[in-house]
């Protein structure tokens, strides 16, 4: 996961994400709703998908939602579930095509 996360900064190195609704907390759990986004400035991204992959530096910029939760204990994040809309980040950047 953390080569991922660094790829993936690296070729959108202005990526940014913020949150789009309040939080919700039960016990141990945080539930949050929220927006990401970026532009391709770096290297090709996604090439180990057996349908193709994005050139580097394509100049295409996201926009992408998601909801993650959180587990916390001691104040430390324990476990995290994340579902973002990886589809529409693939359709983007051209890697699959829009309905």
């Amino acid at each position: 996961m953390r080569a991922f996360a660094t790829n993936f900064r690296t070729a959108f190195p202005d990526l940014n994400f913020w949150g789009t609704a309040d939080l919700i907390t039960e016990g141990d759990y945080v539930v949050g709703q929220w927006e990401g986004g970026g532009t391709h400035t770096g290297p090709i991204v996604f090439d180990d998908l057996p349908i193709g992959s994005a050139p580097a530096a394509s100049g295409k910029t996201l926009r992408f939602t998601g909801k993650t939760v959180l587990k916390v204990q001691n104040g430390l994040i324990v476990e995290e579930l994340g579902l973002d809309d990886g589809v529409k980040v693939l359709q983007q950047l051209g890697i699959i095509p829009t309905a």
